[in-house]
């Protein structure tokens, strides 16, 4: 199931963003990152790639029956708008996982969880994004559950600096 969520020229942005993210492996800029994760700069530059062109693979999960779809509508959420399609035939819904917006991230997160044994230090910043995540959650008619954009991102930065300042011994 292909189905690309950004227009071409949002799309041709990220490619450019990736393009400069490689020129910026390549001098070394960036080369504290990835070493301090434990990945050399050929993974981290496959991660990169693997998460562009993975967001345009959903990976179908469930499917749900038919039902009353809202269609043809501009939505707003926590300040986003959203257009909803015009629905012809509606099949039902699909419940998919996105490769390079979930699926990559998930396995480096386990990965890097396994690697540097931080198992219950994970599931706590886990839970606090989750219970966050949760609270803010909405579901938009002809859009799905929306979340306001930068908290989950925002959220995970707070719930990781606050447990590595107060359990996690430094990283070698």
């Amino acid at each position: 199931m292909h189905y690309l969520p950004l227009s071409l020229p949002f799309f041709s942005i990220l490619v450019g963003l990736f393009l400069l993210l490689v020129a910026l492996i390549q001098v070394g800029i960036l080369r504290y990152a990835y070493m301090r994760l434990g990945v050399s700069s050929g993974t981290a530059l496959l991660l990169l790639l693997g998460s562009l062109i993975g967001s345009y693979i959903n990976i179908p999960l469930v499917q749900l029956p038919e039902q009353n779809v809202v269609s043809g509508q501009e939505i707003e959420f926590f300040g986003m708008h959203y257009s909803v399609p015009v629905v012809v035939d509606w099949p039902g819904t699909v419940i998919a996982i996105n490769v390079g917006g979930a699926l990559i991230p998930t396995l480096m997160s386990l990965y890097l969880l396994a690697k540097y044994r931080l198992w219950s230090l994970g599931f706590i910043a886990t839970a606090c994004v989750a219970a966050v995540c949760y609270s803010l959650a909405r579901p938009v008619p002809g859009v799905g559950i929306a979340v306001p954009t930068f908290v989950p991102a925002v959220i995970a930065a707070i719930a990781a600096w606050v447990l590595s300042r107060r359990y996690a011994a430094p990283l070698a």
